[in-house]
């Protein structure tokens, strides 16, 4: 049993929180954690469910408030307010000393930052997991400077921070994981009711962001209708950090599904914490965002609910949507191209019914649960190893 000190960025369940989720479920036999959190949110109660401790150590607003697009982060706006970061990293390190874990492991861009300030004072390993493309130089130079390993969420989102590397040989690739008990092609459905003759169901899941490409996800339904009039559509998600922005975004898109007419044929569901019911409630469940995923994780959970599944070929997501095989694939950003292979899915019921009983077991024997955490335990051990054996060495001299 190795001891973790997870640092995570956000109380929210985001992506990386629902990833973090999965692998502290399923590694209770391997992994002995606590969370770190910033404040209390929505997290807190799964992790209580799961009976994994946490403590918040409150971050000043300079942190709490930087922006979420991760695009913009920086370690220049971290250091914006330096009296109380550094007043916030000494209570960090302090609280995590009392820990004493083997390994501090950071599940987010602001930790990975944040971290690259600790090491030397904290006199313990850290594991940074990215799970987003970066093009940025200063993650890179931090990449170097701090962890002693990387865990990256696919091929791609490796090769991405290895080209703004030196030390390339720290990045180890452990794919994104799903609980195949809770996400399975039988249970109950968002909506039990009965479907109208001819209406199919085609879902987006996601937080409400741009770069989920909801507005490219209308522009598909609209080429859709065309074929199949009583197709519906829903947009299963909601944003997910309440802030001016996305609050605005919400709107816009609210505001454009009405303009083209759409109002009875899509649906914003808003926020869902429970994301199994509606894979199973699906006939086809799409990714459409335009720029590169690290992994694409929803699109995971759907194969495990036996569902069609279509996602752009870029990134992390052919890694594990093989087109043909286990999902379709399409040009990145190409509204027709989407829009086809929706239509494809939807005129052809046992190719549909094939990719899902194959994304199922592909699910099941490649990215479980269980495999994940053992993967991630044997990291978390070789990175206290490497440490203590560094520390250890003392040249001639």
């Amino acid at each position: 049993m190795i001891r973790v000190a997870v640092l995570s960025p956000a109380a929210e369940l985001g992506g990386a929180e629902r990833s973090l989720l999965t692998l502290l479920k399923a590694g209770r036999g391997v992994l002995d954690a606590t969370v770190l959190l910033p404040k209390e949110g929505p997290l807190c109660r799964h992790l209580d469910a799961g009976s994994i401790p946490w403590i918040v150590v409150p971050q000043p607003a300079e942190i709490l408030n930087l922006t979420r697009d991760l695009r913009k982060v920086s370690l220049p706006a971290c250091l914006k307010a330096p009296f109380s970061v550094l007043g916030y990293l000494r209570r960090l390190r302090e609280r995590i000393q009392t820990l004493r874990p083997d390994v501090v492991y950071s599940n987010g861009i602001k930790f990975h930052f944040l971290s690259s300030l600790l090491p030397k004072r904290l006199n313990i390993p850290i594991v940074w997991h990215v799970r987003d493309h970066w093009s940025g130089r200063i993650l890179g130079l931090a990449a170097d400077r701090c962890p002693e390993m990387v865990v990256a969420n696919s091929r791609a989102t490796a090769a991405k921070l290895q080209e703004r590397m030196r030390r390339t040989h720290r990045v180890m690739v452990v794919h994104n994981a799903v609980d195949c008990d809770e996400f399975t092609p039988e249970g109950a459905t968002a909506d039990d009711g009965l479907r109208d003759a001819g209406e199919y169901r085609v879902g987006l899941p996601g937080p409400l962001a741009e770069i989920k490409g909801q507005f490219l996800f209308l522009d598909a339904a609209q080429q859709v209708l065309r074929k199949f009039p009583g197709a519906r559509f829903f947009i299963v998600g909601g944003f997910i950090y309440d802030t001016a922005k996305d609050r605005a975004y919400e709107g816009a898109l609210r505001g454009a599904i009405a303009a083209r007419g759409l109002s009875e044929r899509v649906t914003v569901t808003g926020f869902q914490e429970s994301m199994a019911p509606w894979y199973r409630f699906l006939d086809v469940v799409v990714n459409a965002s335009t720029i590169p995923e690290g992994f694409g994780r929803t699109l995971l959970e759907a194969m495990a609910c036996g569902r069609a599944v279509v996602g752009p070929a870029s990134g992390g997501i052919p890694e594990f949507v093989r087109h043909e095989e286990t999902g379709l694939l399409y040009g990145m950003g190409e509204k027709d191209a989407l829009a086809d292979s929706v239509i494809r899915l939807l005129r052809d019921e046992a190719l549909r019914i094939r990719l899902g009983r194959e994304g199922r077991i592909v699910a099941v024997r490649e990215f479980s649960a269980a495999r994940h955490a053992e993967a991630m335990a044997a990291l978390f051990v070789r990175a206290k190893a490497q440490f203590e054996s560094r520390k250890s060495f003392h040249p001639l001299p």
